[in-house]
């Protein structure tokens, strides 16, 4: 049979703002049975050439197996891409770098000089692009949106201090409005203060080093290499200086180093040690994360990796700000009780090829490829549904492996329905229960579309299966018969997929609200499964299963009342049916 690929090129602009945009670009070559793509910009796959979707774990060149099947691909332009002038008033402007999305290590390694012992490095992804203002906000800037200037320093183009975290947040707020009003805030995105993350990835620009310029730290407290790119203790005369004045980053940023600490979004936490997506900090706190350092400190505090808190309330003259316009966070944090909270992400609708190839080592036969188009949104547990959660709501923890922060096993799919159920009276009676909505298991199509999050591989890391029973590539992203040592393990710990979701390959299977099924042969829209049934659908392979059984196409079924030490689920905040 014939091998189709048809590649498309588009790019997109924003209106009403000043901007340069990279146009994107695509070429391929055949080299044996495999296709490879070269592309710049987002590449976006299809079976039709009408539903599209990003295939968010590629990097440029793109490799995939040739197949029988048509396939398209495009390359397309970031929704942004590009750095934005924004009119504050008529005089004043405030500058928008473009970042593009990525992976990197925040912290800092054990040997770097002036290291502090809260710098635990660890991988962060960053799945979406934003803008970062090119320099700390100034007094001109603050004053435009504000009507007020605050600054001990006195100079329009000196960065803003004497500035709260809380009053940050209200020039955000107003900066909101105005933009709003104007018709100039992209859809999907707001003005906010950078999560830490986001500030130490643009702050870094690809350095690993000390400093954003690729230098490390010579000395503790005086140190040459910081003064080409930020005012310190040394070289401030114990003042603020206008922006922009020393070196950028490769990315075109100023003033990451030194001038005025930056307030960031998060409250200040542990690190995590293991790798993770779109982190925003603990849910609660005393104290906000500042970075970045200061014209009052010594060279050790002005690196990329180091790390400050503060109070929200607190105004002083080595405080400001830099402006972030960032993607809306929907993921949702459920407080339950005692302390222990459900974190939920957001799935955007869309459309996906659900099942497997032909040709997908350890395909079943009931994975027949098929077009699925979810038109409605819907949140996803981040992690499997853990003993302290189910304990929460239910009173109750039936696991044979225990541990708090274990997934909750030998429950049925009428024990997770129960929890379900509960857990939605409760939030109904919080008043936190979005309208519409409802705390439910996920249908097949939605757990298989959330751990796919855009791939079309045997595994939500962009990487197909080398061995059916034990593979390498397994490791990195769930526990199964290989590496489990034969039992369960605290969730989050291997690598989420692109949308920010851990452990839907292995550890525990989990239920879906289907009733098991052969799937149709054409596209459907929102599926929901067989109208009756024996057995429910359970998804993801578990502890005890060989590489094949834990695909993102993998299916199996159980009788509703079912109870077993490999079984638990993950819930849904999903449109009542």
């Amino acid at each position: 049979m014939k091998k189709t690929f048809t590649f498309i090129l588009t790019t997109l602009a924003l209106a009403g703002m000043t901007a340069q945009a990279e146009i994107p670009s695509l070429n391929y070559e055949i080299n044996g049975s495999e296709l490879i793509i070269n592309y710049t910009g987002t590449l976006l796959q299809s079976s039709d050439a009408i539903n599209w979707m990003e295939v968010q774990s590629a990097t440029s060149p793109y490799k995939i197996a040739l197949g029988n099947k048509k396939q398209f691909f495009c390359a397309k332009g970031e929704s942004g891409g590009e750095n934005i002038t924004i009119p504050l008033s008529d005089t004043v402007n405030l500058d928008m770098i473009w970042i593009n999305p990525g992976t990197f290590m925040m912290g800092s390694p054990e040997d770097e000089l002036g290291r502090s012992s809260d710098e635990t490095q660890h991988q962060v992804t960053l799945t979406k692009g934003y803008w970062l203002g090119k320099y700390e906000v100034t007094q001109s800037q603050y004053e435009a949106v504000m009507g007020s200037n605050p600054s001990g320093f006195k100079g329009a183009d000196r960065p803003v201090e004497k500035v709260s975290w809380d009053n940050a947040m209200r020039f955000c707020a107003k900066l909101n409005a105005q933009e709003k009003a104007a018709g100039r805030l992209p859809e999907g995105y707001e003005y906010t203060l950078p999560t830490e993350a986001q500030w130490e990835y643009a702050c870094r620009a690809d350095t690993t080093t000390a400093l954003n310029n690729g230098k490390n730290l010579t000395n503790y407290r005086e140190c040459s290499e910081i003064d080409e790119v930020g005012w310190y203790e040394w070289n401030s005369d114990k003042q603020t200086h206008s922006v922009g004045l020393k070196k950028p980053n490769a990315w075109g940023l100023y003033d990451m180093h030194g001038n005025v600490f930056e307030w960031c979004l998060d409250w200040y936490g542990d690190y995590p040690s293991t790798a993770v997506a779109n982190p925003t900090g603990p849910t609660s706190g005393s104290f906000r994360v500042r970075r970045g350092g200061c014209w009052c400190v010594e060279a050790c505090d002005n690196r990329s990796a180091s790390r400050f808190r503060y109070s929200p309330d607190i105004q002083t003259d080595y405080i400001g700000f830099r402006v972030a316009l960032a993607p809306i966070d929907l993921n949702i944090t459920i407080p339950l009780s005692g302390g222990v909270d459900l974190d939920m992400v957001w799935i955007k609708p869309g459309t996906f090829t659900m099942g497997s190839p032909e040709s997908e080592l350890g395909r079943s036969s009931d994975e027949v490829l098929h077009q699925v188009t979810l038109t409605q949104g819907y949140w996803l547990g981040k992690y499997e549904v853990t003993q302290a959660q189910y304990q929460a709501i239910m009173g109750t923890n039936p696991s044979y492996y225990k541990g708090t922060d274990r997934p909750v096993e030998q429950v049925s799919w009428n024990d997770a329905m129960d929890f379900c159920a509960k857990l939605t009276e409760i939030e109904k009676t919080a008043g936190r229960l979005p309208a519409g909505y409802e705390y439910t298991l996920p249908t097949e199509a939605q757990w298989e579309y959330a751990c796919r999050a855009g791939t079309t591989t045997s595994l939500n890391s962009g990487m197909d299966l080398s061995n059916a029973e034990e593979c390498p590539e397994m490791d990195e992203v769930g526990w199964y018969y290989y590496n489990s040592d034969s039992e369960t393990h605290p969730v989050g710990q291997k690598q989420p997929n692109a949308w920010g979701v851990y452990d839907m390959h292995g550890n525990v299977y989990e239920w879906c609200l289907d009733w098991y099924g052969d799937y149709p042969t054409s596209s459907v829209i929102d599926p929901t499964g067989s109208d009756t049934g024996d057995l429910r659908v359970q998804r993801g392979g578990g502890r005890s299963l060989r590489a094949s059984g834990c695909r993102s196409a993998w299916r199996s079924s159980s009788i509703s009342t079912s109870r077993y030490r490999i079984g638990g689920f993950r819930v849904a905040l999903a449109p009542v049916k």
